[in-house]
């Protein structure tokens, strides 16, 4: 495994990394090594069209006819309350 030297943080940066290191209960290095992981999906996911994240999560599923239909039919109700997320 190799090392990374990282010059140049500003004071403001190296404090933010700090909390967050404590607050997950990480070194100071292995918070950095996650928080540049992470950085790096989130680029390589906003490369993919929204059809492609969609894709890789349904695989080759498909919605059967009656689904489909069933889809449409929900959408069109005038009185249909908005989607609950949580």
């Amino acid at each position: 495994m190799g090392d990374l030297l990282l010059r140049g943080i500003d004071d403001a940066l190296k404090v933010e990394l700090q909390e967050s290191a404590r607050r997950n209960g990480r070194s100071l290095s292995d918070e950095a090594i996650v928080q540049i992981r992470a950085a790096l999906e989130r680029e390589q996911r906003g490369a993919q069209t929204a059809g492609q994240r969609l894709r890789a999560v349904l695989g080759e599923a498909e919605f059967a006819d009656g689904e489909l239909r069933a889809i449409d039919a929900f959408r069109r109700q005038s009185d249909r309350l908005p989607p609950d997320f949580t």
